[in-house]
């Protein structure tokens, strides 16, 4: 049970001189001591999912808060139990934060044009007077964003529950479309989650040497991404017998995209061996021009890749014409991100020949 005292805390409204201290909670004696009781009785992650289920009643504000908090302890502890009421509780402030801007873009954040001034900086007062609860929700969402990063980047099935909440559209515009600001700053992470792959199932095909294989793929966010591990792999188990003798990657790119930060890899930018199409190019060997239409776009994410019996098909095709791209593509947004193409096993005669019948009827 969450102490009486600390409930009542937590729900009382916060007032506006209060907003922007992030050390608000310390203010309450019950919060510390209910953390020490929780760590001590070693019931931390009870006491966090009882915390979560409970957020969306207590002010937006504090609640933003605390789950900075129920954040560390998913991040200390490698457990996501609570992430469901964080998520659901990140929804809701999500729609606040996302209202502020609309009305802002209708009312006073105008030009004499009557377009919306993006270098305007916001006054938090202005806001707090027109609508509090939207201002406590956008001083607290900073905060709130990377503690939902704690979870989305450790748990699949949370990804999939902000994916079926249909925020995407309101994610991506206040990512893209507001101004800069200090408590929109890590919103970009979350709206990289809602694009990153969980164990995705990949067929891929080599026509031009009638063989293939299983991979899988995770904790990518676009293709670019995918295709330089994928690459990687195919040189390392697979060598001559696909044409990749060496991979030809900048240490530092490789460094970067499993995960690491080197400075020095901002520089450099990687050409593709191959040419990676979709599956409607199976039935040929060699990259031809009206192919450039079904190339598998690097920007794209993984999930979009066209895809026949669950799995997503990528077609190996010779070519001398290389796709470049530069490090950003291959940054990894947390450290709890665990990105990498596995190949799984190698394709027989037999399997090549089927799943090139069942594209053909695909096609």
């Amino acid at each position: 049970m969450i102490e009486e005292g600390l409930m009542k805390f937590l729900c009382q409204k916060t007032e506006l001189e209060e907003l922007g201290n992030e050390e608000l909670l310390q203010v309450c004696p019950e919060f510390g001591e209910s953390i020490s009781k929780a760590f001590n009785s070693n019931n931390v992650i009870s006491f966090t999912i009882e915390l979560g289920e409970h957020l969306q009643e207590m002010d937006l504000y504090k609640a933003s808060l605390l789950t900075n908090f129920i954040g560390f302890v998913c991040e200390k502890k490698e457990d996501t139990s609570a992430g469901e009421g964080l998520i659901h509780f990140f929804a809701l402030a999500c729609e606040k934060v996302y209202e502020l801007f609309q009305n802002l873009e209708q009312s006073e954040n105008q030009d004499e044009d009557g377009e919306y001034d993006e270098e305007q900086e916001l006054d938090i007062s202005k806001i707090y007077l027109k609508n509090s609860d939207q201002a406590r929700a956008y001083c607290g969402f900073h905060i709130l964003c990377v503690s939902a990063m704690a979870f989305l980047t450790r748990g699949a099935s949370l990804r999939k529950m902000l994916a079926d909440l249909e925020l995407g559209e309101k994610i991506r515009y206040l990512t893209e479309e507001t101004p800069q600001s200090p408590y929109l700053k890590s919103i970009t992470y979350v709206n990289s989650m809602l694009k990153t792959c969980s164990n995705q199932k990949l067929l891929v095909l080599q026509p031009s040497r009638q063989q293939g294989f299983y991979a899988t793929v995770n904790d990518l966010n676009n293709c670019f991404h995918l295709l330089f591990l994928l690459e990687e792999q195919v040189v390392e188990k697979f060598g001559a017998k696909y044409g990749a003798e060496k991979f030809f990657a900048d240490e530092s790119l490789v460094r970067l995209a499993h995960g690491e930060y080197p400075q020095e890899a901002w520089e450099k930018s990687y050409s593709t061996r191959f040419m990676e199409c979709n599956y409607t190019t199976a039935d040929h060997a060699a990259f031809k021009n009206d192919d450039s239409m079904r190339m598998i776009w690097g920007e794209m994410p993984p999930d979009y890749i066209p895809a026949i019996g669950g799995y997503g098909v990528i077609v190996l095709l010779e070519t001398t014409v290389r796709r470049s791209f530069d490090a950003p593509f291959l940054f990894v947004p947390h450290i709890a991100l665990k990105p990498y193409v596995r190949i799984e096993r190698e394709l027989t005669a037999k399997e090549y020949a089927a799943w090139m019948e069942k594209i053909a009827k695909e096609g």
